[in-house]
């Protein structure tokens, strides 16, 4: 029996600026089980992450780009509502890359089974899931983090960011938290205890906001959005301090390409360490990290908001608004 699946698709690349939801478009399908191990799936939530805008370009980049008229794709939890498969039976929960659609059918090695545990099921798309182990590998593997340590946050009131400041109050760190918003200003210091936090757009110079706040500066500086938040961090660091280049949403939908660093001769003289990477090469590297993130959740160490928008329909619109910076904590679409 065929059943009908909606999907969200490109209608065309975007090389430059900000998507519109006219650059996107909903169509229909019909899917089946046909072959042996394959699964159907209803999916429940929904991911759209900042990685994605880079997919909306023929650019060459780390990911193919999405396909003009074919569903897109990324983060997703679902449940089994019909099975060819010896490994899932209906009501099986799984995760897949298979989201920006109702539901799907896929050989059952495109999928993963999880036990939830009490754990609300949003949250292997936040901090059980690629955001949270982006935070933690990013933290632990890439910038080596310290006890005692000064660390300054940027786009801390996102699902990666709140994680990161969180763990590092955990080793007793100092967090400085930069975000776009009053809201997400007293989220993080009321909420999430950080040091400082502050908005942005606020900030005439934040270089001279930097040495106000912090005038020791600042050991370790976790990236999430590049440009000229990351050329005034950079006059702030110690020596050897260390930067983790996370994200770069502050250019990725940029008109021009920007000026680029001019302060290098800061890397040079500090002796500062400037580290990419993506967590998709970590994707092996999970079991400390869901060991450690379900403990901290239930003890209520880590602290989580959602922002929800519902129905496949409105995917567009939470993905455009994530870009614009409308969310606290992550943005997810419930189907």
């Amino acid at each position: 029996m065929t059943e009908i699946s909606k999907y969200i698709c490109l209608k065309e690349y975007v090389p430059v600026g900000m998507p519109k939801i006219s650059n996107f478009e909903l169509k229909t399908d019909e899917i089946k089980l046909t072959n042996e191990d394959e699964v159907m799936v209803l999916n429940k939530w929904i991911s759209v992450d900042p990685y994605m805008r880079a997919r909306m370009t023929e650019k060459k980049n780390y990911m193919e780009p999405f396909q003009i008229g074919k569903p897109m794709d990324g983060a997703a939890i679902g449940k089994v509502i019909k099975s060819n498969s010896k490994n899932y039976k209906e009501g099986d929960i799984v995760t897949s890359n298979l989201g920006w659609r109702d539901k799907f059918v896929t050989q059952g090695n495109n999928v993963k089974k999880i036990i939830t545990n009490n754990m609300p099921l949003s949250s292997y798309l936040g901090p059980l899931g690629m955001t949270g182990h982006t935070a933690y590998i990013g933290l632990f593997k890439i910038g080596e983090i310290k006890k005692n340590q000064t660390i300054l946050v940027s786009s801390a009131g996102g699902s990666v960011g709140s994680t990161v400041c969180q763990i590092a109050k955990m080793m007793d760190c100092k967090v400085i938290a930069s975000t776009g918003s009053d809201e997400k200003v007293e989220w993080l210091k009321n909420e999430l205890k950080v040091d400082h936090a502050f908005n942005y757009k606020k900030i005439e110079n934040l270089v001279l906001h930097f040495k106000d706040v912090c005038p020791e500066g600042f050991d370790l500086y976790f990236d999430n959005v590049g440009g000229d938040f990351l050329e005034s961090a950079i006059f702030r660091m110690k020596n050897f301090g260390k930067i983790i280049i996370c994200g770069r949403i502050s250019q990725m939908s940029a008109t021009s390409a920007g000026s680029g660093l001019k302060n290098m001769a800061h890397v040079l003289v500090k002796r500062l360490t400037i580290k990419g990477f993506l967590i998709f090469d970590h994707e092996n590297d999970t079991d400390d990290f869901q060991k450690d993130m379900k403990k901290w959740i239930t003890e209520e160490k880590i602290k989580f908001k959602e922002t929800v928008y519902e129905g496949i329909e409105n995917t567009p619109k939470a993905f455009i608004d994530l870009l614009n910076g409308k969310n606290i904590g992550k943005m997810i679409v419930k189907i």
